[in-house]
């Protein structure tokens, strides 16, 4: 559910002669607005280097490391009275990600968005949870593993630019957003009810049953979470490299 926000990063590395280093010889930049360039590039740097590439800053997309991650919290008046946090969370999968459609990369963007689709992501780690959803009750902590089968994730942002000393233009993503879609997902929690494992497993089964309410009341969530940390991570890139340079004209 990451990967289109990891795409920008992989672009930032694709279309850039980064600092810290010197491209592939194999991978070559796009022209300004040939958005099916960007989108083939992206797919083809997650293929060649799914562990990552320092030369050109590109992270390790297969295995992403989270911390603190506020999925749900209980609000005054909603059905649903339910705080589920994870307190770490590793989530695999990404380098099997595919960028089907990306637009505004021009030399003056306004909106940037990427659609892609990614057939399996497993995110693991320990969660607390406490309080009711679909009149369940929770209160829990423990390891717990969340799968999702075949996403499709579509991300907007914009970027804010400054002019630099050197005469060129810097940009950071002021505003980004990521919206998953999942066709399945499969709920794997150790004790949910504290202590009690039938009980717990009895709401895994009910959980799973009822996967689409369950993902209805995390989606946003968790998509505000993840869109928020890479936000960061993106805008660390930025401040790095020079959008001037991106393109091969």
């Amino acid at each position: 559910m990451f990967k289109s926000v990891l795409a920008c990063i992989t672009i930032m590395g694709v279309l850039l002669e980064c600092h810290s280093g010197e491209l592939p010889s194999d991978i070559v930049k796009c022209k300004a607005g040939d958005n099916e360039c960007v989108r083939d590039r992206t797919t083809e740097v997650f293929k060649k280097f799914p562990k990552g590439n320092p030369a050109f800053g590109l992270p390790n997309i297969s295995v992403l490391s989270l911390k603190n991650i506020t999925v749900a919290k209980a609000k005054a008046g909603s059905p649903t009275q339910l705080n589920f946090k994870f307190l770490d969370l590793t989530v695999y999968g990404m380098e099997r990600a595919i960028t089907v459609n990306t637009t505004g990369w021009t030399k003056q963007p306004k909106t940037i968005e990427m659609f892609s689709y990614v057939d399996f992501v497993k995110m693991e780690g320990v969660y607390e949870t406490n309080g009711k959803i679909l009149l369940l009750t929770l209160n829990g902590k423990g390891n717990g593993v969340v799968e999702l089968i075949n996403c499709t994730v579509h991300t907007k942002l914009r970027f804010d630019f400054e002019q630099r000393n050197d005469g060129k233009r810097y940009a950071q993503a002021s505003k980004l957003k990521a919206v998953v879609t999942p066709e399945k997902m499969v709920i794997k929690m150790e004790n949910l009810v504290n202590g009690n494992k039938e009980l717990t497993d009895t709401l895994n089964s009910v959980l799973n049953e009822n996967w689409l309410d369950i993902w209805n009341e995390l989606s946003d969530g968790i998509g505000k979470a993840i869109s928020l940390v890479f936000k960061n991570g993106l805008n660390s890139v930025l401040n790095e490299l020079s959008y001037d340079d991106f393109y091969s004209e």
